[in-house]
């Protein structure tokens, strides 16, 4: 975010979760992600 506009700055808190989640969706999702889309399938182990 630019530091022009400090008041539209997301919060640390909200950073830290957006942080997490990235985390979480490179180490558990993206290495099976291309397989599913090669299959055309909805990915029923991710429930």
């Amino acid at each position: 975010m630019s530091s022009d506009f400090p008041t539209y700055a997301p919060s640390e808190e909200h950073e830290l979760l957006r942080r997490t989640v990235r985390e979480l969706a490179d180490a558990k999702i993206a290495p099976f992600a291309a397989v599913v889309d090669e299959e055309s399938r909805f990915p029923q182990e991710a429930l």
